[in-house]
């Protein structure tokens, strides 16, 4: 640990969402912190089992960035990070603690510590950390620019947001699934003379936007958000009531952050996932794969999720808070913990 306290390095890949998870919880931890960004080779497919402390899975161009002074903790998320988090481990004779964020896919116990959500598997050891949902970076949401501001204060309220994901590995974003969407929250906001306003993400397949953009267009009482204004966090802060597609466990988290009415809008399996998660979630440690089912159903037994009929809001932990407080103990720790 140097002079000027503990070093924190977060490492990044190329996911947004997972990103902001880890950054999220290094801003939170209130010290100086440095970012490392991994670029992934074909390797990156071979699980964490067979691969061990290394680099190898890593593209070249990115490993002189991996170099001392060895930080005290690295927070990585995911299993592509696994064999190069426990590499910077080895490299810094065994002084670097290691914090993952989701499913390390390999025994939680070769970590410090394991912070994770309900969606993944993750047996329950005692330094696993489950989260009651995905932190956020938004730990206050940002007040609109000037354009912002004329833009949302022109429309009436109230304001029904709708923010849409994009297809997961066993999950489906039915075009019709958010034409119907659209159509029942227009609707809702012509009965109550307020607004609804639709977002895509990054993952949005073009043929969603499509629907989504095509449909509102027939009604005067709905928009599309198409660009980087207004910002997400910004239609976060001003929107009235909130509905997400099931698909982004990130926006359903960041939506219900915020204490606001949420409303879940439902999506389906598709055929991987019909073959390979079956008709309901497997609960037991045994089942290695995401299921978004055990988070939602976490979320509905909490009351902090509705669906579009009836969006709910819902008292919560602060997950951000809960792996800020759990990593700032194992810092207090100091070194030679036992693995």
């Amino acid at each position: 640990m140097s002079d000027a306290g503990p070093r924190v390095w977060g490492l990044l890949g190329d996911r947004t969402g997972d990103n902001n998870q880890v950054l999220a919880l290094c801003e939170a931890l209130g010290m100086p912190f440095e970012t490392r960004t991994l670029r992934y080779n074909l390797l990156r497919a071979i699980a964490g089992k067979y691969l061990g402390a290394t680099l190898a899975t890593l593209k070249r161009s990115c490993r002189s960035h991996l170099a001392p002074p060895w930080p005290d903790v690295v927070i990585s998320i995911g299993r592509r990070s696994v064999p190069v988090a426990r590499w910077i481990r080895k490299a810094s004779g065994g002084r670097t603690r290691l914090v993952l964020l989701g499913h390390p896919r390999v025994d939680p116990a070769i970590f410090d510590l394991v912070i994770t959500t309900r969606q993944y598997p993750v047996p329950r050891h005692g330094n696993v950390i489950l989260l009651p949902m995905s932190m956020t970076r938004y730990r206050e949401l940002p007040e609109p620019d000037a354009g912002e501001a004329a833009l949302l204060s022109a429309l009436p309220r109230p304001h029904l947001l709708m923010a849409v994901g994009g297809p997961t590995k066993y999950w489906a974003l039915d075009d019709q699934v958010i034409r119907d969407a659209v159509e029942q929250l227009c609707r809702r906001a012509q009965q109550i003379g307020g607004t609804l306003i639709a977002v895509g993400s990054p993952r949005t397949d073009s043929s969603v936007i499509d629907a989504l953009r095509s449909h509102i267009c027939d009604h005067s009482s709905a928009i599309f958000v198409e660009g980087s204004s207004p910002r997400f966090p910004v239609l976060l802060r001003d929107a009235d009531r909130i509905f997400v597609t099931g698909d982004s466990i990130s926006m359903l988290s960041e939506a219900i952050q915020t204490g606001k009415p949420v409303g879940m809008i439902a999506i389906s399996q598709n055929a991987k996932g019909k073959r390979n998660l079956g008709p309901s979630p497997d609960v037991s440690s045994a089942s290695h794969r995401r299921d978004l089912r055990r988070y939602w159903n976490h979320l509905q037994d909490q009351g902090l999720i509705g669906t579009l009929d009836e969006p709910v809001a819902g008292q919560f932990e602060n997950p951000t808070e809960i792996a800020r407080e759990a990593v700032l103990r194992l810092l207090d720790r100091g070194p030679g913990l036992q693995r």
